[in-house]
Formats: structure tokens, C-alpha cells, sequence
């Protein structure tokens, strides 16, 4: 009787130790979960504002206060999203341990696969919403990439995400082929345009998303006067740098992703694309030269160091340039860092040098 009052106490025990065990282990899970991700934020689904700009502004470079602040409110929820996620994918980069990077790729999967479930961004309600989502998208579509496929057991949410974003870049190319005026089809909004339908071709090997991302690029390098300034973007009166900058840093990355995925340049002449490049960090330095363009003073201050995130496209440019000279310009700012570009884009580059060679067969 006694040896089986023992033996009934060791199981007890046991179980209890095993129960206690289990909860440890469920609160050290969850902790980690807690320390490598954030709180993913409702899905965001319509959009509906207007313009920044007054009304009779032809230029489009006169701000409405009211109406701007209206339009960042309306923004906020989307780019902190995208900045947290940012931030994510940055540290995964930087972590050594296996377990802790994947957790930090779930997080990223698992918060975007949230919002695609939800279908969000669906709901573009008015024209210049048209124009914001764009740029939102691509930042998404980098990040998850940058996640994608490295965690075991998540191909049925990343196929979600993949059918999502695909959905979201078809209206993108409806929009700007059908809807968009003159001047936005073919100024900085079509390059941010074409950094995300690019990434979601190269994400969905959707090789008429890629081509269209590639034709936009091409013809945005081709307009481009023999200076390397854009013209559309010139006319925009004192915040002409800060929209040639606003355009360099999608179309470069746009470039240098669709090489790294194999479809090549495209026909893109990279000499010109070094012209624009040396302009726009020139124009930093000196936004006198852009006033001397157009006559009006730049919104931009002078200096590289003033404009670190506006410039961090330089990585990806020396990536698929080999513009060494250039890279002596900003080596000593870095990391550069850009949450629409992937967020921390000295360690996404890090010493690569991407081939233009044409190498999909799809």
C-alpha cells in the first residue's frame, strides 16, 4: 500500500512538473513572439481623400495645408505598418541565431498575410488614393520577398499574400493605363508604380507584370533630358529636387530588382540612368542648379546628410552600376535606410554586384 501511495505521488508530481513545464514553455514561446514582433494593426480597406495640393495649382506644388494633413492622417496607419515591418526585416538581416531570424520572417509573413486575408487596400475610393496605394503596395510586396520562403510551413498564407498583392498590382496597371492623367503616368507616380507591379510579377513570375514594370522604367530613363533631370518633375516649381529624388529612388530600385530576378534591363540605358544618378546627388549638394532650371529655390536642404533617406536608392544604384566613384559620395552615411525600398538598404545590398543579364526563362 505504501509503495503504491509513492508511486501515485511520483505521478502526480510528474504531471504536475510536465503541466508546469508546458505553461513555461508556452509563456517562453509567446514572450519570444512578443519580443520579435509587433502588433499587427487592423487591415486598412478603403481609401478616400483628396488632393495635398490647392485646387488651381497646375504645378501641383502649392500645398493645402488642410487637405495634406488630411491625407498623412489617412496614410499614417499604412507606412507605420510598413515601417514596423521595415524594422522587422532589418533585424532578421542582422540576426545570427536561426530561430530568432525565422521568428522575425514569421512575423513579417504572418502581419502581411493578416491584411491580405482581409483584402485590404481593395477599397481605392477616390483619384489621388488611386495614387497613394502604389507606393504602399510596393513597400509590402520588397518586405514580404525579403521574408518569403524561410519558414517552414507557411506556403498556404504566403499563397494568399501572393494572390493579394497580384490582385492589388493588376488594378495598379488598370489605373495607370486607363484612368491616370498625362502627367502622373508618366512622373514619379508611374515609377513608384512600377517598383510594385515589377516586385509582384518577380514574386508571382508574372512575366507580363515585369515586362510592364520594365517599359515604364525604360521610358521614364528615356524622357529624362540629356542633364538627367526629369523633366515633369522640373516644372514642380520649389519642390522640383524633392520630386526627382521622389522618382530616382523607385525607378533605381525598380531596375536593380527586376536584374537581380533575372529579367534583365530591359533595354534601360544605364548610362543615362548614371546621368540621373550624378544629377540628383550634384542638385543635393547645390540645389541652386535645379533653380537654375526652373528659377524657383528648392525645398531640399543642401547636403547628402540632410537627405539620407532620400538618397538611400544609391545602394541598389551601385549594386547594378558599379559606380565606385559615386559610392565614395555616401559610404560614410552609412546604413541608408528606406521603408518603402526594404528598410535598411546597406545591409540589403551589402557589397553585391547585380548582374543585367537575362537569365528567367518564363
Amino acid at each position: 500500500m505504501a509503495n503504491r501511495t509513492r508511486w501515485t505521488l511520483k505521478r502526480h508530481v510528474a504531471a504536475s512538473l510536465l503541466t508546469l513545464t508546458a505553461a513555461l514553455t508556452s509563456t517562453s514561446f509567446a514572450k519570444a513572439a512578443d519580443e520579435t514582433c509587433f502588433k499587427t494593426p487592423t487591415p486598412v480597406i478603403s481609401l478616400g481623400f483628396g488632393s495635398r495640393y490647392e485646387a488651381d495649382s497646375k504645378t501641383r506644388s502649392d500645398i493645402d495645408e488642410e487637405s495634406d494633413a488630411a491625407v498623412t492622417k489617412a496614410l499614417k496607419p499604412i507606412d507605420q505598418f510598413i515601417q514596423n515591418l521595415a524594422k522587422i526585416v532589418s533585424k532578421a538581416e542582422s540576426e545570427k541565431d536561426v530561430a530568432t531570424r525565422r521568428a522575425y520572417q514569421r512575423c513579417v509573413v504572418d502581419s502581411i498575410y493578416a491584411w491580405a486575408k482581409a483584402d485590404a487596400l481593395s477599397d481605392m475610393r477616390t483619384f489621388n488614393a488611386k495614387l497613394s496605394v502604389p507606393s504602399r503596395i510596393g513597400g509590402l510586396a520588397i518586405l514580404y520577398a525579403e521574408s518569403r520562403d524561410q519558414v517552414p510551413g507557411l506556403h498556404d498564407r504566403e499563397r494568399v499574400i501572393e494572390k493579394w498583392l497580384q490582385k492589388r498590382a493588376q488594378e495598379i496597371v488598370y489605373f495607370f493605363e486607363n484612368e491616370a492623367t498625362k502627367g502622373a503616368s508618366r512622373n514619379n507616380l508611374r515609377a513608384w508604380a512600377s517598383l510594385a507591379v515589377g516586385e509582384v510579377g518577380v514574386l508571382n513570375r508574372d512575366r507580363g507584370l515585369v515586362e510592364w514594370s520594365i517599359l515604364s522604367n525604360d521610358n521614364m530613363i528615356t524622357n529624362a533630358d540629356s542633364d538627367g533631370s526629369l523633366p515633369l518633375e522640373m516644372n514642380r516649381q520649389r519642390y522640383a529636387l524633392h520630386y526627382q529624388l521622389h522618382a530616382m529612388a523607385p525607378l533605381v530600385t525598380s531596375v536593380a530588382r527586376n536584374c537581380e530576378a533575372g529579367y534583365g534591363k530591359g533595354g534601360a540605358d544605364l548610362d543615362k540612368l548614371k546621368k540621373m544618378a550624378r544629377f540628383s546627388i550634384t542638385a543635393v549638394k547645390d540645389p541652386k542648379i535645379v533653380q537654375k532650371i526652373n528659377g524657383k529655390s528648392q525645398t531640399v536642404k543642401p547636403g547628402l546628410k540632410n537627405n539620407l533617406s532620400a538618397i538611400a536608392w544609391l545602394e541598389p544604384y551601385v549594386s547594378v552600376t558599379n559606380d565606385l566613384e559615386m559610392e565614395k559620395e555616401f559610404a560614410s552615411f552609412r546604413p541608408m535606410s528606406n521603408t518603402k525600398l526594404g528598410g535598411n538598404l546597406t545591409k540589403l545590398y551589402d557589397d553585391r554586384r547585380i548582374s543585367c543579364t537575362i537569365s528567367v526563362q518564363n
